[in-house]
Order: C-alpha cells, then sequence, then structure tokens
C-alpha cells in the first residue's frame, strides 16, 4: 500500500514541476503572440482557418482565405498563435493527470496530498481555456486580453504553490521576527498584481508606445489625461479592437500613464518590503529573498525603462513580461514561507 501511495505523489510532483516548465512557456508565448499583433493570427477557435495548425498548402491556404476573406491568412501572426495554444493544451493535459494522481492519493489515504489544490488548478485551467477562446471570437475585446494575461499569471501561481506544497522547501525555519511581515508582504503582493493588471490593460489597448518620454511620460501629458474614456468597459461591439480604434490617443497616453505612476508605486513598495526582510530576517532565508526582491525588481525597472528607450522591441517587452511573473512568484513563495512560520509559531 506504502508503494502505491508514494508512487501517486511522486508523480503528481514530477507533473508539478515540469507543469510549472511548460506554462512559464505558455506565459512568454502569450506574451510574444500579444505583442506581436497576432492575438487574431487565427480568426477561429480552436482551429485555424478551420485546421488543426497553420494551412500550409497552396490549396490549404486558398480555402483559408475562402472561408474568412476579410481576413486572409498571414502565416507570419498564424504561427505564434497556433504554437500558443498547442503548448496550452498540454498544460491543460497534465492538469487532468495531476487531479487524477491527487484523487488516487487520496483515496488511498495520503491525507496530507493537496488533492483540493489540484482540483482546483484543473478548473483554473479550463477558466483560462475560455478566455482563450473568448480572446479570439470577441476579437482581442480588451477586458478579456487583460483577463486572460490575469488568469493566466493565477494559473501559473496556483501551478507554483502546488509544487510547492509538494516539496520538502521553505518549511518553518523558527525565525520568528519575520512573522510579523505577512501582511506588507500580502499588500505588496496586492500592488503588483495591480500593476500586471494596469500592464495588460496597456497591452490589450494597444498603449504601450503612447508615453516615450521619462520618468512619465512626454512634456505636456497632464493637461491630456482622460481618466473616464481610459478605464471604461465599454459594451462589446462585435467589431475588432485590434489596434484599439475604439480608443483615442488621450485615452490611450492616460492608460501608459497610468502603468508609469503604478511602477513607482509598486518599486517603493516592493523595496520598502525588502529593506524589512534585510533588517528582520537575520542572515538566512529572509535576507536571500530581499536580494532577489531587489534583484529581480532592478531587472524590471531596466527592462521597462528599455522598453521606452528602444521603442518596445518584442525580446523585451517579452522579457518584461515575463520578469513581471517571476517577480509575482517570489512573493507567493515568501507569502507560503511566512505561512508555514505562523503555522509553527
Amino acid at each position: 500500500m506504502a508503494n502505491s501511495y508514494s508512487f501517486a505523489r511522486l508523480w503528481l510532483t514530477r507533473l508539478a514541476v515540469i507543469g510549472v516548465l511548460v506554462t512559464a512557456t505558455v506565459v512568454a508565448l502569450g506574451a510574444w503572440t500579444r505583442l506581436a499583433d497576432a492575438g487574431l493570427g487565427c480568426p477561429d477557435w480552436p482551429t485555424c482557418y478551420g485546421s488543426i495548425t497553420v494551412p500550409l498548402s497552396e490549396q490549404a491556404i486558398a480555402r483559408a482565405n475562402e472561408l474568412y476573406p476579410e481576413q486572409p491568412l498571414v502565416a507570419a501572426k498564424a504561427w505564434p498563435e497556433m504554437i500558443h495554444r498547442h503548448f496550452a493544451k498540454a498544460i491543460g493535459l497534465l492538469c487532468i493527470f495531476m487531479a487524477g494522481f491527487a484523487l488516487l492519493a487520496r483515496r488511498r489515504g495520503e491525507s496530507d496530498v493537496p488533492a483540493g489544490h489540484a482540483v482546483f488548478l484543473l478548473l483554473m485551467v479550463c477558466l483560462q481555456g475560455a478566455f482563450g477562446a473568448w480572446t479570439v471570437t470577441m476579437k482581442l475585446f480588451p477586458p478579456v486580453v487583460t483577463g486572460h494575461l490575469l488568469f493566466g499569471f493565477a494559473t501559473f501561481t496556483t501551478l507554483f504553490l502546488l509544487a510547492l506544497r509538494l516539496s520538502p522547501f521553505l518549511r518553518a525555519s523558527g525565525n520568528v521576527g519575520v512573522r510579523a511581515l505577512l501582511p506588507v508582504t500580502v499588500l505588496a503582493l496586492v500592488v503588483l498584481v495591480a500593476q500586471i493588471a494596469l500592464g495588460g490593460w496597456t497591452a490589450s489597448n494597444y498603449a504601450a508606445t503612447m508615453c516615450t518620454g521619462l520618468p512619465i511620460c512626454q512634456d505636456g501629458w497632464v493637461g491630456i489625461l482622460d481618466w473616464r474614456e481610459a478605464f471604461a468597459i465599454h459594451t462589446y461591439a462585435g467589431t475588432t479592437y485590434e489596434f484599439a480604434p475604439h480608443l483615442e490617443a488621450a485615452a490611450k497616453l492616460t492608460i501608459h500613464v497610468a502603468h508609469r505612476l503604478g511602477a513607482i508605486v509598486a518599486t517603493g513598495v516592493l523595496l520598502l518590503l525588502a529593506l524589512l526582510l534585510w533588517r528582520r530576517g537575520g542572515a538566512g532565508r529572509y535576507r536571500r529573498f530581499a536580494g532577489v526582491i531587489t534583484l529581480v525588481l532592478a531587472v524590471q525597472v531596466a527592462l521597462g525603462v528599455s522598453n521606452v528607450v528602444f521603442h518596445l522591441p518584442l525580446s523585451v517587452a517579452v522579457a518584461h513580461n515575463f520578469v513581471a511573473l517571476l517577480l509575482l512568484q517570489v512573493l507567493a513563495a515568501l507569502i507560503f514561507s511566512l505561512v508555514q512560520e505562523r503555522k509553527h509559531a
């Protein structure tokens, strides 16, 4: 019986680690697809111009263009979209297996296996898949695109925490001084998630290039702001939202300014958290957390500045998105560690 238990837990752990790696790839591919303006590279879902892959032959291309004459096939945009979709399907398959192994382990008596967590992750992936479909069928409607980004980050975080729960890492260290930092860390997480949401709103409304000056925007930006229009949730009109034709330049500039201001606030809060961890963390794990937060934050700020200076190169923009995900996981791991300290107080 013990061998059956260990078999299920072993494979659940292996799949969780594999899932973290695959999901990280999917997040990067999603950013690449979005920032390369390939979100409508395939106008249908789950197929691409009626095919399970990008049409390749002359006959298949002609048929694709007949099916969607208003949107002729552009292979350079269709490939990123379909590669992203196929990797996303792999996550769904992994999550089905993880939920199965977790339920098997729980059924056979391993009460410490987080079966509920694995099942919740599967539901999250299903919801994320729905947002992926709506992103295409609703033609890049900004609230859906932003929701797709946020659920992608949430799915990755849920999977990462599952891997942590199954691992021997970040158990209670007995550090009493850091237990009081849990509320500050949760606040930092909330601020970071809000900033990520602003980044998603900036990208989904094609506002990433509206401010070309530093640190906030070019001269005269204060008199141009239109907060009401920038954050209005428009009724879905059934037309394409690619390049955000529903917004005036002032609204797009306002969205970008909000993201810049959010970056300043998030940077301040995260630096404060790092300082508190350094002062109260002693010589062990929590000082390392302080160092990692500071390092990753510095990289993220440098990437944000590079996006402005070099006019949003695709590689830098994708890296900026990915490092935001990495910073979120650092905070999630820190909260997990602090919760363990409190549990064993």
